[in-house]
């Protein structure tokens, strides 16, 4: 079973995220249903003492409520032209803060490499092929000056992902309330 920790996108952010969707052609938008901010990937989890082990791990960690302040939206290149639009939010010292005893809890728990990329916090709203045409810079452009709500994130998810037509699948597993 695929497994990744996240934080799940709430109203009235998500409604504003899924107000940028249909304004570009070829686009596969995500579900906003689906909107999320990855903490930590796990990947491939196999037997019920693997999943123990990150149950009592992200049932261990106190950390306060966060805020998520969105940022402008933005594009990473994939190879073989594939790119992934998303919608940053901003690398408060909260959320990193969670990020990181996440990551520590889970490397301890669950024996995780450490994860060489840097943390960008993003939500993935869509893909598409690479345009040369320049209408992604001027829709990212556009956007770019567009006022979303910063919302409160009162606990992480661990979601378990599935395999599914087009985008995948997210299945909520658990919910781990934040404590101080």
């Amino acid at each position: 079973m695929r497994l990744f920790v996240a934080l799940e996108i709430a109203s009235p952010l998500r409604e504003a995220i899924a107000a940028l969707r249909g304004s570009l052609p070829d686009v596969r938008w995500v579900d906003p249903e689906s909107y999320h901010l990855t903490l930590r990937f796990i990947g491939e989890v196999r037997g019920r003492p693997g999943q123990e082990d990150i149950h009592h791990a992200l049932s261990a960690i106190r950390a306060p409520a966060c805020l998520l302040i969105p940022e402008p939206p933005g594009l990473f290149e994939q190879d073989g032209g594939q790119d992934t639009l998303w919608v940053g939010i901003a690398r408060t010292d909260p959320l990193l803060h969670l990020q990181k005893k996440i990551d520590t809890a889970l490397r301890r728990a669950a024996g995780l490499q450490v994860e060489r990329r840097r943390f960008l916090p993003h939500v993935t709203i869509g893909s598409c092929p690479r345009r040369p045409d320049g209408r992604m810079s001027a829709w990212l452009a556009h956007y770019a000056a567009t006022p979303l709500p910063a919302v409160e994130a009162t606990h992480v998810t661990l979601f378990r992902s599935l395999r599914g037509a087009g985008h995948p699948v997210y299945e909520p597993l658990a919910e781990y309330p934040f404590a101080s």
